[in-house]
Formats: C-alpha cells, sequence, structure tokens
C-alpha cells in the first residue's frame, strides 16, 4: 500500500524536476536612445517634514535634449517634487520630476519621470511622455528608463533616456 501512496508522489516530483530544467530565461528587451537632455536646476525648496518624508521642490530653469529622434527644448517650468525619506534622509530620495518639452519643430510633450536615488549619486528614473502632436504620437505609448546624473559643483543635470524595445 505504501508503494501505491508514493508512486503518484515520486512520479509528479520527477515530472517538476523535468519541468523545472526545460524553463529557459526570458530575452531581455533592447534598449533604443531616446535623447540626452540637459537642464539647469534653481535653487530648492524645501517644503519641510511631511506624512510621506521631507519634500524638496528643485525648479528645472530650462535646458535643451537630442536624440535620433529627438530634439528641442526643455521650457523652464518643470520641477522636482522629490521625497526624502525621513527613516533614511541621507540616502533615500524618491524623484518626481514633471517637465515640458517643446520639440525644435513646434511640438509640446509632457514628461514624467519618477525614480531613485542610488548609492552613487545617480538616480535611476522610469519615464513617460504624453503629446497630441500626431508625429510623436508614438512617444504615448513608449515605457522609458533613464540615468539622471548631476554635474559636480554645478546646477546642471544630465538626464540619459532609453525606449525599451522588444527583444531581438
Amino acid at each position: 500500500m505504501r508503494a501505491a501512496v508514493f508512486a503518484p508522489i515520486l512520479y509528479g516530483m520527477l515530472s517538476l524536476a523535468g519541468a523545472c530544467k526545460a524553463i529557459t530565461s526570458p530575452k531581455a528587451p533592447g534598449l533604443e536612445l531616446l535623447y540626452t537632455l540637459n537642464v539647469t536646476s534653481g535653487e530648492p525648496i524645501a517644503v519641510g517634514p511631511g506624512p510621506r518624508g521631507i519634500r524638496l521642490i528643485v525648479p528645472l530653469t530650462g535646458g535643451t535634449f537630442s536624440g535620433p529622434k529627438l530634439k528641442g527644448t526643455a521650457l523652464p517650468l518643470g520641477a522636482d517634487w522629490g521625497l526624502i525619506d525621513l527613516q533614511n534622509p541621507n540616502t533615500t530620495f524618491t524623484a518626481d520630476i514633471r517637465q515640458a518639452f517643446k520639440t525644435d519643430d513646434g511640438a509640446f510633450i509632457h514628461v514624467t519621470q519618477n525614480g531613485e536615488a542610488q548609492a552613487n549619486g545617480q538616480t535611476f528614473i522610469r519615464v513617460a511622455f504624453e503629446t497630441g502632436a500626431p508625429k510623436y504620437a508614438w512617444l504615448n505609448s513608449v515605457v522609458g528608463v533613464g540615468i539622471v546624473t548631476r554635474s559636480a559643483n554645478s546646477n546642471v543635470i544630465i538626464n540619459d533616456v532609453w525606449q525599451l524595445t522588444l527583444p531581438h
């Protein structure tokens, strides 16, 4: 009777082990450069401690962006409404950036970026776009990722942004 009970269990375990061997890693998506943005920042405004942390507003006073499919100016009306974690204020910063771009051919693009500061001082961001311009409508479905770097001893922020592409 024991064999009758354990045989199906053993068969199931061996089948599961075989299935695990057959699993392969999925192909990673590709990345395609959208643009590099150079933007200047103004004096930070400390809102102070709140229920979610310390809110710090960093005005973005304008700049330029350029890439294979996009080129233009970052309008001087954006900001990073960042949040510093009260539990770990020296190391944990969450970016919450809203910007408006104007392309060289006159289209307006709303750009949202959010992400987490890394130990090396850079910030990894997720990027989304919104536009009504037919030429740039493809941006509305783009999944973007980027790396934000602040220039040493400067108010210039460099933001490299890529589009996720299908695996090759």
